[in-house]
């Protein structure tokens, strides 16, 4: 019988996990709040989430690449066979996107379709083709980090995170001598992670050559990693698509520039302060084995989502709520007042997320995912 998980050891285990996780969000926030201090703040911003938004639903596909990688990686030959299957995948995304973003077709979605105004539309295509480039360049990454994580190494991608946030900085202190607009946070997300994949590539290149040239196994078939694949990209589209589809009704209120711009602001806010919560799912997949130990996830799940829940109820303080949005972010009041009374709605956001991700870990630890992914299109269907 295996030795029961202890409260104790769900801490340790869940606390490196947030320290991740608010890394990889806080960049978005830290976009927010520089473009929020650009001139026209509210143009920028609508349109730095729209192209955004586009960019996380086309880029699904690919952001699958670590857990298909962690699943076929067994020797050199299958790093090629997964490094041409994603980058397969990636040409197609990024030439969809690129061909939104070089003809009428963009003008039809963003301000057709979305209502975004022309001057948004305009800005969110040029953002559009900068960040399609990404999609190819997180292939390297996801490769990277997969041997990385094969080896247990993962302290080296804390670094190499860390690395993202401070060349992030950089990047958006200089690129407004070239661009302007959303231009500017995409070029620096796009310079941020393609400085992140180098460091990746240059400390998993040893581990690379490490491995056997050829395990001998039967080899993966183009086909056998799209089967397992698949349903992942459908996961993680339904999950991104959640923002884009939001977008195509903020664009018919009244002011929709506003809505578009607060949202976006609202959405990385929110990804930046309860990401965390989504652990709960490696947590509890990787913990539970037996009913007691159901039991101790549980209580430390409930534990967890307290914790958030009064992290975000302090939203409710006007002190706090404004020193956040105008002080931190530097939004503007017309921004920050559209922003606040979605605010409010944190605490009630948090218990749900917590919960759902307690729940799919529980089904990934008892290999039953059909379920998963019927959740994913059920929560596009209610969103709409």
């Amino acid at each position: 019988t295996p030795r029961t998980v202890t409260l104790k050891e769900a801490y340790w285990f869940f606390l490196p996990l947030i320290f991740m996780s608010n890394m990889m969000m806080i960049s978005h926030s830290i976009i927010h709040g520089f473009l929020a201090r650009l001139p026209e703040p509210k143009v920028t911003l609508a349109a730095y989430n729209v192209a955004f938004s586009f960019h996380s639903v086309a880029g699904s596909p690919v952001w699958t690449a670590v857990m298909t990688a962690l699943a076929f990686l067994s020797d050199r030959r299958s790093v090629i066979q997964l490094a041409k299957f994603n980058l397969l995948i990636a040409a197609i995304v990024s030439a969809f996107g690129w061909t939104l973003g070089l003809t009428p077709l963009g003008d039809w979605l963003f301000n057709g379709l979305m209502g975004a105004s022309p001057e948004v539309a305009h800005d969110a295509k040029r953002a559009v083709l900068i960040l399609m480039v990404i999609p190819p360049v997180t292939i390297l990454r996801a490769i990277s980090y997969a041997l990385l994580m094969r080896n247990r190494l993962t302290l080296l991608i804390t670094i190499g995170t860390f690395l993202r946030l401070l060349s992030l900085a950089v990047y958006l202190l200089v690129l407004p001598v070239f661009l302007h607009g959303a231009s500017v946070g995409a070029a620096a997300l796009l310079l941020c992670i393609a400085t992140e994949s180098i460091f990746a590539a240059n400390l998993a290149h040893r581990l690379y050559f490490a491995l056997p040239a050829d395990g001998g196994g039967t080899r993966s078939s183009f086909r056998d990693i799209w089967r397992f694949a698949w349903p992942l990209m459908l996961v993680q589209a339904s999950e991104n698509g959640v923002a884009f589809t939001i977008n195509f009704f903020l664009g018919r209120l009244a002011k929709p520039d506003l809505a578009l711009a607060a949202f976006g602001v609202m959405d990385g806010l929110g990804k930046l302060l309860l990401s965390p919560l989504r652990n709960l799912t490696q947590t509890a997949q990787t913990l539970v084995r037996t009913r007691e130990e159901l039991r101790t996830i549980v209580r430390f799940a409930a534990q967890v989502v307290a914790v958030f829940s009064a992290l975000v109820a302090l939203f409710y303080v006007p002190h706090v709520r404004l020193w956040a949005l105008e002080r931190v972010l530097g939004l503007t009041p017309e921004i920050a007042g559209a922003i606040a009374p979605a605010l409010l709605l944190f605490v009630v956001l948090a218990g749900v997320l917590g919960f759902s991700a307690l729940s799919r870990g529980l089904l990934l630890g008892a290999r039953t995912t059909g379920p998963i992914a019927r959740a994913a299109i059920v929560r596009i269907v209610v969103v709409v």
